[in-house]
């Protein structure tokens, strides 16, 4: 059914290729093992440089068995990049051999997430300005990535940002409501360790990033201000 299914989507999909176990053993050997859980290997690079991101289908009922994980992946990295937002390069699909799982090659973002900046003592406020306008530019493209925090951004050498483990987003065809602008900072501020490594200035000169590139209305600009100020509290946060 599987193999069907497949099948009749490649007609008007991007096609996906079959990758039998001895294939996927093969590519992944001697590979660097980025990300695994308990069902596997979910993140490698392999000695390309390249980067294969396997996803598994968890529950007999789920849409991934009709349009996969992989596809959205693929679909979002596509309308990132008509939209002028760096992002990872697809390079191929794969459906994994008896099995609902499938896979996605890609090339990734050259640069560092701000996550190791973060921890290597490289932030300053001109790059935590940058960020806020970044997300800025995000929300007012229509963007609402579920999966925002400093793992997910890179900033290459040219200084740019570029997002990374795009598989959970929405592209809409107007900027963010302020509503959905609230629940994407709340997943950035998620991350209570990130926060304390940012610091509180660098946090002021973020935040002062984004309003002044928001191009909001004053009543959600005051919205959003308060919502941030209740997420982020920097005497009840732990030390790192």
């Amino acid at each position: 059914m599987s193999k069907f299914i497949h099948a009749c989507l490649s007609k008007w999909l991007r096609p996906s290729e079959l990758l039998t176990e001895a294939a996927l053993q093969a590519m992944i050997a001697g590979g660097n093992v980025l990300e695994q859980d308990g069902r596997g290997y979910k993140v490698i690079q392999l000695g390309s440089g390249d980067i294969l991101k396997i996803f598994r289908v968890r529950h007999k009922l789920s849409g991934a068995r009709i349009y996969s994980n992989a596809r959205k992946f693929a679909r979002n990295a596509k309308r990132l990049e008509a939209l002028g937002v760096n992002t990872v390069r697809i390079k191929q699909l794969y459906h994994i051999e008896h099995s609902s799982n499938t896979a996605v090659l890609y090339s990734p973002i050259v640069g560092s997430t701000l996550k190791k900046m973060l921890s290597d003592h490289l932030f300053n406020d001109d790059i935590a300005s940058a960020l806020g306008g970044y997300v800025a530019k995000l929300h007012q493209l229509g963007v609402h990535f579920r999966s925002l925090h400093m793992g997910n951004i890179v900033m290459t050498p040219e200084g740019s940002y570029g997002l990374i483990d795009i598989s959970d987003m929405s592209i809409y065809r107007w900027p963010l409501f302020c509503n959905t602008r609230v629940r994407n900072f709340k997943h950035l501020t998620r991350y209570p360790e990130d926060i304390v490594r940012l610091g509180e200035a660098h946090w002021a000169s973020f935040k002062n990033g984004y309003f002044v590139n928001s191009k909001l209305g004053a009543i959600c600009i005051r919205r959003l201000q308060n919502a941030l100020n209740n997420m982020v509290d920097f005497d009840s946060l732990p030390r790192v």
